[in-house]
């Protein structure tokens, strides 16, 4: 078993830090997130010899994505998302500033575009961390992008 946990390791810590990092956007604190998700495998790890090899990078992502909203709870919650922004983020084939465009838009939805669009949480994790329902989430993604694409069309860098 101890083979299997070395061979998780090799192959998922950098993702798992990526992901965790995503998250916190925090060194240290990815680093602690990780940590503490390979404890949490290596406890369990007879269940993971039980699942397809395929399918363990999304497992230990899982656990670990799970691990780093632990920290961020025990700290007090989700910082605001736009400060973990780079301070530019363009995307050079559309000539488009996405941060100035995600900035614009009402705190509510900067949260939701930037938990499902940034850092890629599902509509249900996205509801759970920001105490909505998953309708709420979807209603709130669906009414931040037609905003974008107006403040976009309205700055000359819409697309059709």
């Amino acid at each position: 078993m101890e083979h299997l946990l070395a061979s998780l390791y090799n192959d998922h810590q950098t993702a798992m830090y990526h992901k965790a990092h995503s998250v916190l956007c925090d060194h240290g604190l990815a680093e602690d997130a990780v940590h503490e998700a390979f404890l949490r495998i290596s406890k369990h790890l007879a269940r993971f010899e039980t699942i397809p090899r395929d399918r363990l990078r999304y497992v230990c992502l899982a656990v670990v994505k799970n691990a780093a909203l632990n920290i961020l709870r025990t700290r007090g919650g989700i910082v605001p998302l736009t400060d973990a922004m780079p301070a530019v983020a363009v995307d050079p084939s559309l000539g488009m500033d996405l941060t100035a465009a995600i900035k614009s838009l009402d705190e509510g939805y900067q949260q939701v575009v930037m938990l499902r669009l940034w850092y890629g949480f599902d509509t249900f994790e996205t509801a759970r961390l920001l105490g909505l329902t998953q309708s709420q989430v979807f209603n709130r993604l669906s009414r931040a992008k037609k905003a974008l694409r107006e403040f976009l069309n309205e700055t000359g860098q819409g697309v059709e």
